[in-house]
């Protein structure tokens, strides 16, 4: 089944990436992702409620440090970690060192028709640069009555940060990335196989500073705008007072993602 990625406003530019470099950034992430995964806990959470147990291979597509491998785990007969970053998958091994690797693009895997029973995929799908292609590799390698559970950032994500900063030099300083009607728009081409449910997730930090390191701690740092370095102490300091105006009754600076779960319609 093919299909091409439709996006419903001809004017938005969705980001595309250099894997390469996204490799190198998340493999840098490494060591301290583990420590900094709030959101990816919370949203793995939301799709682990969907998961059903099985017989056959899970493939835990982006996998990271594979923190939730253990869980996974349990849910199937075998369990296979994917990632794009060489580094991210040794600190998988050392974890958790009963599971099965595979270092791949997500959007090129080296499996088999049908080879796969379920596929979990915890806020990867974004880091695609054909969602529709994405798609169809990844309903080539599940089997017909097996199961997709996914989650991947939408736009109006990284809200009030987003803004602030682009208040600063207005240029955007995150990842442009599909609404969810542009989601639901490839996913319509998919035969009914395929669902999208929307929820919005919140992060709370004491700071700014606290907010861009655990940023950085996931590696979601990088964008796909040409680097221009920290910025300068002056600068910074009107990002803060720029997110003052958002700090909570209870002193916390929040941040708000639009996160996509994608699930089989059965």
């Amino acid at each position: 089944m093919k299909a091409t990625t439709v996006v419903s406003d001809p004017h938005q530019q969705i980001s595309q990436y250099d894997k390469t470099r996204v490799a190198k950034q998340f493999g840098r992430a490494a060591q301290t992702y583990t420590a900094h995964d709030r959101l990816q806990r919370l949203v793995a959470a939301e799709l682990l409620q969907r998961l059903r147990p099985h017989s056959g291979l899970l493939l835990d597509i982006g996998c990271g440090p594979a923190h939730h491998a253990p869980t996974l785990a349990g849910y199937s007969e075998r369990y296979m970690g994917v990632d794009i970053a060489p580094d991210m998958l040794a600190q998988a091994k050392t974890l958790f060192p009963a599971g099965q690797w595979l270092l791949a693009d997500m959007e090129q895997l080296p499996l088999s028709d049908n080879a796969v029973t379920t596929i979990f995929s915890n806020l990867a799908m974004q880091w695609g640069n054909d969602l529709a292609g994405l798609l169809n590799e990844w309903l080539r390698v599940v089997q017909p009555e097996g199961q997709i559970l996914a989650s991947t950032v939408l736009a109006g994500s990284m809200w009030p940060l987003g803004d602030c900063f682009a208040q600063l030099d207005g240029k955007p300083h995150h990842n442009q990335w599909y609404s969810a009607q542009q989601v639901r728009t490839e996913l319509a081409q998919f035969a009914g196989r395929l669902a999208l449910t929307e929820q919005c997730f919140v992060v709370r930090y004491p700071s700014v500073l606290a907010m861009l390191r655990e940023l950085k701690g996931i590696g979601a740092n990088y964008t796909v705008r040409s680097a221009g370095g920290l910025y300068p102490r002056e600068r910074f300091k009107q990002l803060e007072a720029a997110m003052e105006q958002y700090r909570t009754a209870a002193g916390e600076l929040e941040l708000h993602w639009q996160i996509g779960l994608i699930h089989s319609a059965k």
